[in-house]
């Protein structure tokens, strides 16, 4: 069962997320806010950094399924 913070609902945060911390960092230079700037590039990591967690996570999820299905099939092999 999926949680807020695995597969698709993670990858749509991270999306959003690094759209918030983009608009920080245009926000920052235009103003010439420096420290909003740099606040804008954390985030934008962040999300980076969560994007690929959750491709990782759909990764393991769908070899956890394939795992499951061979076992079904070795299972089913064994009782014939």
């Amino acid at each position: 069962m999926a949680d807020s913070t695995s597969g698709p609902i993670a990858a749509l945060r991270a999306l959003v997320d690094g759209s918030v911390g983009l608009a920080k960092q245009v926000i920052g230079i235009l103003i010439g806010n420096d420290r909003l700037q740099e606040q804008g590039k954390a985030q934008v990591d962040k999300a980076e950094a969560e994007k690929d967690v959750a491709k990782k996570e759909a990764e393991a999820e769908k070899a956890r399924a394939e795992a499951k299905t061979q076992e079904a099939r070795q299972k089913a092999a064994q009782e014939s």
